[in-house]
């Protein structure tokens, strides 16, 4: 695949700018949190337009949920509010048409009203979602944060290397800011859309924070049994 258009970590300023008619690509059952790529494959019309689109302009796009499944292809599904947005680092036009992309989620935005426009893709006016941390800083959640860290080491315990659990607990020791890992942590070791979504609809850090904790903590749980966590 090609590098994609800008750096992989935009300044918060473009993802604003965008916002003012963010292009959309929704999907049934995918949560985009921040700070994780994850691959596309473009296939319907629409949507090819829109990769075309994307890889030719600024590359800012958001992939919001759908609300009802059953509805992914109509035209203007119900979509969750808050969504993961970012941008394409990688991108491949194939001969039949279909357009493949790896997009990095860098950021929440809340969706707040549809802009009508010729677009074959939707786009919607919305908000860049920032972190609300205790009024105390950082330093108050230093006790969950710690404890994240301690699951994560768990997890690459009780999985086998190829799992990626080793590197998702030496990345976790790394993250600049707690809301920062608690999304790690979610992007990497939750799979439930439901789960997902509740982390990445919380821009309380320290509430998310206990959501990610409780999650992990399942999971350790049900390993240490020898159960398979559900996906």
């Amino acid at each position: 695949m090609s590098a994609g258009p800008g750096a992989p970590h935009p300044e918060r300023a473009v993802l604003a700018a965008a916002c003012t008619a963010l292009k959309l690509f929704p999907l049934p059952g995918v949560v985009l949190l921040p700070g994780a790529p994850a691959p596309f494959h473009l296939f319907e019309p629409r949507y090819r337009a829109l990769g075309a689109a994307l890889v030719d302009g600024d590359g800012v796009v958001a992939v919001p949920t759908l609300v009802d499944p059953d509805e992914a292809l109509a035209e203007r599904a119900r979509l969750h509010p808050v969504a993961g947005v970012g941008r394409v680092v990688a991108s491949q036009r194939n001969d039949d048409g279909t357009i493949d992309l790896v997009i990095r989620c860098e950021a929440r935005v809340r969706l707040l009203e549809e802009v009508t426009g010729a677009t074959p893709w939707r786009e919607f006016r919305a908000e860049l979602v920032e972190d609300v941390l205790p009024a105390g800083g950082a330093e108050v959640l230093s006790t969950e944060v710690e404890a994240l860290e301690q699951l994560c080491l768990e997890l690459a315990n009780l999985l086998p290397p190829e799992s990626g659990a080793g590197a998702l607990a030496e990345a976790a020791t790394h993250q600049p800011t707690p809301g920062a890992l608690a999304d790690l942590v979610a992007a990497a070791a939750l799979g439930e859309p439901a789960a997902r979504y509740r982390i990445l609809e919380t821009a309380d850090v320290g509430r998310r924070l206990e959501l990610v904790l409780e999650e992990v903590a399942g999971v350790v749980l049900l390993l240490s049994r020898g159960r398979t966590p559900r996906a």
